[in-house]
């Protein structure tokens, strides 16, 4: 019965944050409201708040949660034993289905970005960046190292990796203006092959031969 009771409880908290997002997302923290989310949820606001506390610790509870998920997603990749070409492809096929399936989540990200009403969410969101951006380096590095990409502006590249998919996936005017409708199923694999194209060389055995002359 209590692990029951237990189950219920963390659906009941995690259906709060993913409708909390959603309205925090669209309203920004100050025009959101607990009655609101409430509604949402179809979760009274009394029992949001036992649930929480207040309405900031909704908020930042909200940004412990997806940024604990993207450090444990990072996790999850320096264990796996792939090879620096097979390692970025997975990782930014990944990065692009987390980018793309949450939208709500990283209009927060801007908003805070923006506002910096928070400086636990900044501090943390700094880490986790920082995280990901050296974890991406750390594979390309790997990879001009051991022969499998071009030799690069490592750094540029990086950077050009994050913004192309912040860009394609949550920007207004690329989605609207510049390509005039939603990114169609097979956009985030033509990223991924336009991202590898740029980096992979034609002869990673080529490469190994020359050298061990």
């Amino acid at each position: 019965m209590t692990n029951a009771t237990n189950y219920g409880l963390h659906d009941r908290k995690e259906t709060i944050l993913m409708i909390a997002e959603e309205v925090f997302a669209q309203y920004s923290f100050a025009g959101a409201s607990i009655r609101l989310i409430g509604e949402r949820s179809g979760v009274n606001s009394a029992m949001i708040s036992y649930y929480f506390g207040s309405k900031e610790a909704l908020y930042l509870d909200i940004f412990k949660l997806r940024l604990d998920e993207i450090a444990e997603e990072i996790n999850q990749f320096e264990r796996l034993d792939l090879d620096p070409a097979e390692k970025l492809k997975a990782y930014i096929a990944a990065y692009i289905k987390r980018v793309s399936s949450n939208q709500s989540f990283h209009r927060l990200l801007c908003n805070e970005l923006i506002a910096e009403q928070h400086p636990l969410i900044i501090a943390r969101l700094t880490e986790v960046r920082n995280r990901v951006y050296n974890f991406l380096l750390k594979i390309i590095g790997s990879g001009v190292s051991k022969g499998y990409f071009k030799k690069i502006d490592e750094e540029v590249f990086v950077l050009n990796i994050l913004a192309l998919v912040r860009s394609v996936f949550t920007d207004y005017l690329t989605l609207r203006i510049h390509l005039n409708k939603t990114p169609q199923d097979d956009f985030a694999r033509r990223i991924v092959d336009y991202v590898m194209s740029m980096l992979t060389l034609e002869d990673h055995h080529q490469f190994e031969r020359k050298n061990h002359v």
